[in-house]
């Protein structure tokens, strides 16, 4: 958060687009109960389960610049300070 304060950014902003992009996506078969279960069942490989969270990463960013932005804007807390 201090690099957002030091860029001129909101850092509440900063701490939430990284939390939004970061907490529901997953890489590796590992990285939850469910995945790994799935995994191990053969019904994904490991790079299926890789290219769905590179997916899910682009959605996270889109859902970030056309509906998250916007909003916390019309709220009162615009990303630039």
């Amino acid at each position: 958060m201090s690099v957002g304060t030091a860029s001129g950014l909101n850092p509440v902003l900063c701490g939430l687009i990284v939390t939004i992009a970061g907490d529901a996506v997953l890489y590796y078969p590992a990285q939850s109960g469910s995945s790994l279960v799935v995994y191990e069942r053969g019904h994904l490989t490991a790079g299926e389960i890789f290219r769905f969270g590179l997916l899910m990463t682009a959605l996270a960013a889109l859902v970030v610049l056309a509906v998250a932005l916007p909003y916390w804007a019309l709220l009162g807390e615009p990303l630039a300070r």
